[in-house]
């Protein structure tokens, strides 16, 4: 599920280290909620579109491209890599572990099709084009409890290793 709301870029300023709930509805301002997020992604990281931006001659229809990725989701080998790459901490939170593994199967399946064994990928592309970024996701959404309710204050995500 993806939810879309606008922020102000002035509640922005600190890279995403802003309180960022307040200017959305009271229903978001629930840790409770929050905390089962996986990740947070900011819009002005994603292109505007503009005519640069749109196809010249042969293409891949979106309505074609979406029923692929739909079908790739009981594709449990992706998730299969992620687990065998992905080196959980010792006392790791459930809910910190799920969403980095699941935001890093979903960058692997965009990025890197073709894996279908851990083998396939090398550790250090993994962790820098799928776990890194999955676990920053992650980082915001963690930062956010803490703005939210006492009880997440200063509790960041685990160090999440790469299996060589």
């Amino acid at each position: 599920m993806i939810l879309c709301g606008n922020i102000s870029i002035e509640a922005m300023k600190q890279d995403g280290y802003a309180d960022m709930f307040t200017e959305l509805p009271k229903v978001f301002h629930e840790s409770a909620l929050i905390e089962r997020f996986h990740g947070f992604l900011r819009g002005w990281n994603i292109p505007r579109m503009n005519d640069d931006l749109k196809m010249q001659g042969w293409g891949l229809n979106s309505e074609y491209f979406g029923s692929i990725l739909h079908e790739l989701r009981d594709d449990i080998a992706y998730r299969g890599v992620v687990d065998d790459l992905v080196v959980v901490p010792k006392g790791s939170d459930t809910r910190d572990t799920e969403a980095v593994k699941r935001i890093s199967t979903a960058y692997l399946k965009l990025l890197f099709p073709h894996v279908r064994k851990s083998e396939d990928i090398s550790p250090q592309d993994f962790s820098r084009y799928c776990l890194r970024r999955a676990v920053k996701m992650r980082e915001i959404i963690r930062y956010q409890l803490g703005l939210l309710d006492s009880e997440y204050k200063g509790k960041g995500v685990p160090d999440f290793g790469v299996r060589e």
